[in-house]
């Protein structure tokens, strides 16, 4: 154990015993995140739909956390002295990534919903990879579909039966025409060039982790570019945890500050890789195809969740060059793949009321 990690635990330790002083507050619900200082996606969503019934003591406790920021340590310190104060005293607890006071330090009594920030997952992630520490002590996690009983229960170890089939809130929208129409016409107001234009948007998740580091795949994405025609744009946003850009072109656009649901809704195809986008996408049933080049590193090194030549392929063409992904991109794939059979696979709704599922489930776990 870190010695930054040894100091965090004394301190939490001590104040802890203070803190199962307290009652826990059967009304409390608390939202915490360390992605972001203010309510995002499902946990906007969940906490908005919640604040409107007016039944519950809605608490957050949020954080922007930087690893590699010294000021931003100290404040987590002190975030972490905040959660475990609101943790254990609250009925509930709503969380989209991993919380090590959770993991650590959690009562019985008090009910943690993990709300996971990924409609899906090809890449294995929480206890099924090496980790800083096991996680410990959720209590259920939501999914889209029974496909993911056993991974999840496998990365957040809970028990597959609590591993609850309600769709993410955060995939509502992207049925709902209103939405498409808005993003529609919010991008062309930005990029009125593109309009007419063929887009097509490339997608991938990083490769590493956080003790190697991040690094982005290569792709020769002049070759690709200046092999489809004067109409076609190449559209990227890369991970968040990526630094990274493509090759200098007038056809080739960074978007990475853009809403990538917001991209999902002008954009013609999508190229990615591992990255959970792909199940979101394919409820649009547009095009898609995966570039690969490095699939059986990938899948011997981290591994998947998916059988990834069966699973994939039935929503797009697998590519492990630019040759293979310019050919698919040229040639129709009418009759060659089933998207809907994909969609049904990993999502078990499509009706655009998974917020609805989730708050009724919030309404029964308390």
């Amino acid at each position: 154990m870190g010695i930054k990690k040894l100091i965090i635990n004394i301190v939490l330790r001590i104040i802890n015993v203070f803190i199962l002083m307290r009652p826990i507050k059967d009304d409390q619900i608390a939202f915490v995140s360390l992605e972001a200082n203010h309510l995002e996606s499902d946990l906007k969503l969940i906490y908005d739909a919640l604040e409107a019934e007016n039944r519950y003591t809605l608490k957050t406790v949020l954080i922007h956390f930087d690893k590699n920021n010294l000021w931003t340590n100290f404040l987590y310190f002190l975030n972490c002295i905040k959660q475990i104060a609101v943790i254990n005293t609250s009925r509930m607890v709503i969380i989209t990534d991993n919380n090590y006071v959770i993991s650590k330090f959690k009562r019985r009594g008090v009910i943690v919903l993990q709300v996971w920030h990924a409609t899906g997952a090809v890449k294995k992630f929480g206890n099924s990879v090496k980790r800083e520490y096991p996680i410990n002590n959720y209590d259920y996690v939501i999914a889209n579909s029974d496909y993911w009983k056993k991974p999840f229960s496998e990365a957040f170890n809970v028990a597959e039966d609590h591993v609850v089939v309600t769709g993410m809130p955060r995939v509502d929208h992207l049925l709902d025409p209103a939405f498409i129409a808005r993003s529609r016409d919010k991008f062309y107001q930005h990029y009125p060039e593109l309009k007419g234009k063929k887009l097509l948007l490339y997608g991938p998740t990083f490769r590493g982790n956080i003790y190697q580091g991040f690094r982005a795949v290569p792709i020769d994405a002049l070759k690709i570019i200046e092999a489809l025609d004067e109409d076609t744009v190449l559209l990227y946003k890369y991970h968040p945890l990526l630094n990274a850009s493509l090759a200098n072109h007038e056809r080739i656009i960074n978007m990475n500050r853009e809403n990538t649901h917001e991209l999902f809704a002008v954009c013609d195809g999508l190229i990615s890789d591992y990255s959970s986008i792909i199940f979101d996408f394919s409820l649009l049933n547009k095009p898609m195809y995966f570039f690969v080049p490095d699939i059986e590193e990938y899948s011997r090194d981290l591994g998947v969740f998916v059988d990834y030549y069966k699973d994939m392929a039935q929503a797009g063409p697998i590519c492990t060059n630019e040759d293979e992904l310019i050919d698919a991109l040229t040639h129709s794939q009418e009759g060659k793949c089933d998207i809907e059979a994909f969609r049904k696979q990993f999502f078990a709704y499509a009706d655009g009321q998974n917020l609805s599922r989730v708050v009724q489930l919030v309404a029964s776990l308390m």
